[in-house]
């Protein structure tokens, strides 16, 4: 059965790597935005870059036949992801810090298994982040979105 596109299978596979993951077992791991309150101060967001005010987009793709005649299609993939860290305080260092030892586990995740179980031919790779340390009501956050990117063959 072919498939118009990767995107779901490509957001339920990050998803099942991060969750419990080393480093990560503490860290909430959501499938996009926050739909309820939550007294979580660590996240890992999955198609969505942490910033209520922001474009709310999850995926792009671009594809393009795989060769004359050929029946199947080269699709790549930019998943918006983002790490946000929370604290009621103002120790800019210790967020930080933190927001990188995060981002270090959810690399790994990906280093560990570039393909995250899809189907050949599947790269997969952290290719743009962007550190944002923001003052809040509740205390200094960082928050770290940054970009999936994925090739695979549809």
């Amino acid at each position: 059965m072919s498939t118009a596109s990767r995107v779901p299978a490509l957001i339920d596979a990050f998803l099942a790597s991060l969750v419990g993951a080393p480093g990560l077992e503490t860290v909430r791991v959501v499938d996009g935005p926050i739909v309820s309150d939550s007294a979580a101060g660590e996240w890992v967001f999955i198609g969505y870059d942490a910033d209520p005010e922001g474009e709310m987009m999850t995926a792009q793709t671009i594809q393009e036949w795989a060769g004359i005649g050929a029946r199947a299609k080269n699709e790549t993939i930019t998943l918006t992801c983002s790490i946000l860290v929370q604290r009621g305080s103002t120790d800019v260092r210790a967020v930080r810090v933190r927001t990188f030892e995060i981002f270090a586990a959810v690399e790994a995740a990906v280093r560990a298994d570039p393909s995250l179980g899809l189907p050949k031919p599947t790269v997969c790779s952290i290719s743009e982040t962007t550190l944002r340390t923001e003052q809040t009501d509740r205390g200094i956050q960082g928050r770290l979105p940054f970009t999936l990117t994925c090739t695979t063959r549809i």
